[in-house]
């Protein structure tokens, strides 16, 4: 296989570009002053410092602030709360105290009536037994 071959144009002569000239206006430099751009510089920056300090300075004493009364309103509902549930308290343990009273005057009342009842049936029964007694006694003696 060959080589493949090709052939550059002759240039005899380069084409000439024409740069359009102009002018640069002069910059006087002798009554630049250094030394007060920079000092001018130095206090723009501390006194914006300055003054992003103050500002986050005032943004905590908001937020802290802030937070402090957040924290008293709380305390304040926390005692409100507080005082509605306790006014609530002694009236539901008075009137439970009042109903175990009525409960335990009921059940002595009802313990002394049923001692009653079975004092009665007790004697009742005893009277019956003893008359049977002495009827079945009677009844066998004579015959013996």
């Amino acid at each position: 296989m060959a080589t493949p071959s090709f052939k550059l144009p002759k240039i005899d002569k380069l084409p000439s570009f024409q740069i359009p000239s102009f002018e640069m206006p002069g910059i006087d430099l002798t009554k630049f002053d250094m030394k007060k751009n920079i000092e001018t510089a130095v206090d723009s920056t501390k006194r914006a410092v300055e003054m992003a300090t103050n500002l986050s300075r005032d943004v905590t004493y908001v937020t802290v602030g802030s937070g402090v009364l957040a924290f008293q309103q709380v305390q304040v509902r926390r005692r409100e709360f507080a005082a509605a549930v306790s006014s609530r308290i002694p009236s539901s343990v008075g009137e439970v105290t009042a109903a175990g009273a009525a409960m335990s005057a009921r059940a002595t009342a009802f313990a002394q009536s049923a001692k009653e009842t079975v004092a009665k049936i007790a004697d009742h029964a005893s009277k019956t037994v003893s008359e049977t007694i002495v009827s079945v006694r009677s009844k066998v003696a004579p015959s013996a």
